[in-house]
């Protein structure tokens, strides 16, 4: 564990879908700030609800996956943007969350969720050159190219 040791308990919540870089930096991140590391996998059902399209990967390939990498402890389910649930459930000292969420409508709303149940949102660096949305761009115009 780092300096920045932030707390016991971090949770990093995502949807992990097509995991990249991204999402790998972002739990390397976190994990170097916290003694545990727990990892919240949306659910295809809360993801498709969050997005208006269902993943690529399925919920539980995408749990697998991210189980997979050795500096992450603990891989529970996401089942509600309310992440006062997912509070409740794993107790967590500090909710991790990219950069693209700071100064944000939904990042104000997490922050005040958490303040409410004693735990701190911190805002890790998010990667700008890669992202599910734009994987899932690209292969749309592969496909559109080989097809059409």
């Amino acid at each position: 564990m780092g300096e920045e040791s932030l707390g016991d308990v971090g949770y990093v919540p995502g949807g992990f879908d097509m995991f990249h870089i991204g999402h790998l930096n972002i739990l390397r991140a976190a994990r170097a700030r916290c003694r545990r590391l727990v990892v919240g996998v949306t659910t295809d059902e809360a993801l498709t609800a969050m997005k208006g399209r269902d993943p690529v990967v399925p919920h539980p390939e995408r749990m697998e996956i991210v189980a997979s990498l050795r500096f992450v402890d603990a891989v529970v389910p996401d089942v509600d943007q309310d992440k006062r649930v997912a509070w409740r459930a794993v107790r967590f000292d500090v909710l991790f969350k990219g950069t693209d969420w700071l100064g944000t409508a939904k990042g104000e709303r997490l922050e005040a969720e958490m303040r409410e149940v004693g735990a701190r949102v911190v805002y890790l660096p998010y990667t700008p050159t890669t992202s599910s949305t734009m994987l899932r761009a690209f292969l749309a115009a592969e496909v559109a190219a080989a097809t059409g």
